[in-house]
């Protein structure tokens, strides 16, 4: 029994000493003992038996005497010190016993939030972005940019700004968290926010706020989501990912062959990311739904397929239909460990101009935690006026008038989560009515964090 006592005091000391960084004398039993056939015991065994709590992983708790809740607390404590190299079932066990034992915790000097923290209930990244843009159209897209949302400044010319955009999560439980997207783009020339030109600094424009606001979580062997979140569909021809585009549910089933079916109303019109104004409305609602069926053909290939369906009240003329469908069916291959091809078609329902489709090239993979490392994808994409929702090409717009050409985007990381990521393209209209090209590019520096 005395060595188990020694071994329990000098664990309670060492533990002290290393979160608070002073020894204080605890009392014999100022918060009563932890009954003999508590849970906590086995937990607090098992993180022994880890490495993540000092001492020998068994006789800790031999004798004829229960732990006190100040001397357990004492071990929890050490073991939420060591967080960082916890397995996922380890992990869990330390969340669950630092809600049983919080105010012992606390009488420790261990900080609730600091918890908090190490049990990865709360967890923040993001990244912010130095970029400029530039544009020399011609015929019909001469002096437009401004007019489809690609920019604050009138006419052609460069748009020079700094953002920041974070992702915030929240773990409700081992099954939800609760996810948020905070995104805010500033002009460098006037400081004021993007959809506001010529505003001064610090005037909200709350369109570039909350861009995601859900919960996710299983329910079973289906993810839920639930709330205003991002959802690009397939290759992105028809939705491409980044329009935050869904207000409503979604449910995902399968992991490398999944069906995901999303339900809601699509987003209004944003000026940061256009959609195509002749298929969503921005005056009335945009009820939306979507199947989904992605699987993998082999282990180098995949097969991915998507349908949307849109409608309205009515109200809005300016939209070609109330009620529209649209599809898109591709497939990607890999010819090697560096190089995959893609290629993807798609359209809707409309009468005319209702075709799309892009193929391409994927050569490599920036990894933001390797510097030096990089990815280039070139690609070719034609999508008519009244085919897609917003086909997948950065912050240019006109839609409406349909897109064709090349396009050819990269990362390179000159740093561990330093980078630049660059773009250029040069589209022409498909309709047959407008006429020139929309030549723009891009270029944006990145901290990630």
């Amino acid at each position: 029994m005395k060595k188990g006592k020694k071994l329990l005091v000098a664990l309670a000391l060492a533990s002290l000493v290393s979160i608070t960084g002073t020894t204080f004398a605890a009392p014999a039993n100022p918060f009563g003992d932890v009954p003999a056939k508590h849970w906590a015991y086995d937990a607090v065994h098992k993180l022994q038996q880890d490495g993540l709590i000092d001492g020998d992983g068994k006789g800790n708790f031999q004798g004829d005497r229960a732990v006190t809740r100040y001397e357990m607390a004492q071990m929890v404590a050490r073991a939420v010190w060591n967080t960082e190299k916890a397995s996922k079932e380890d992990k869990a066990l330390i969340d669950k016993l630092t809600a049983e034992f919080g105010s012992e915790l606390k009488s420790l000097g261990v900080r609730v939030d600091s918890l908090e923290k190490k049990s990865e209930k709360v967890t923040v990244s993001g990244f912010l972005h130095l970029s400029d843009q530039v544009w020399n159209n011609s015929g019909s897209f001469k002096g437009h940019t401004a007019a489809t949302g690609d920019t604050p400044h009138s006419g052609d010319g460069n748009y020079p700004a700094i953002g920041i955009d974070m992702y915030i999560n929240y773990k409700v439980n081992d099954k939800w968290q609760i996810k948020l997207e905070d995104e805010a783009v500033r002009d460098l020339r006037t400081g004021g926010y993007w959809t506001s030109p010529g505003t001064s600094d610090g005037n909200v424009e709350g369109s570039q706020h909350d861009d995601q606001i859900y919960a996710e979580g299983l329910v079973g062997a289906t993810t839920v989501k639930a709330g205003k979140f991002d959802y690009g569909s397939a290759y992105g021809l028809i939705v491409p990912l980044g329009r935050k585009g869904v207000d409503g549910v979604q449910f995902a089933v399968g992991d490398k062959t999944k069906t995901i079916v999303t339900y809601g109303y699509f987003r209004q019109w944003w000026t940061g990311n256009a959609t195509n104004p002749a298929i969503i409305s921005s005056t009335t609602e945009n009820r939306y739904a979507a199947l989904e069926y992605d699987a993998p053909l082999a282990k180098d290939s995949n097969f991915k397929a998507a349908y949307h369906h849109l409608s309205n009240n009515g109200s809005d003329s300016t939209v070609i239909s109330d009620n529209i469908n649209l599809w898109e069916v591709g497939a990607d291959k890999m010819l090697n460990k560096d190089v995959q091809l893609f290629g993807t078609c798609g359209g809707s329902d409309a009468n005319t101009q209702n075709k799309a489709y892009i193929v391409g090239v994927n050569y490599k993979r920036a990894d933001l935690n390797v510097p030096g490392s990089y990815g280039l994808t070139l690609r070719y994409i034609n999508a008519e006026a009244y085919s897609s929702i917003a086909p997948d090409n950065y912050w240019v717009s006109k839609y409406d008038w349909g897109l064709k050409g090349p396009e050819l985007s990269g990362q390179v990381m000159f740093d561990k989560n330093v980078g630049m990521m660059f773009w250029v393209a040069s589209l022409k209209p498909t309709d047959g009515i407008h006429t020139g090209k929309l030549n723009t590019a891009k270029a944006e520096l990145d901290w990630f964090f």
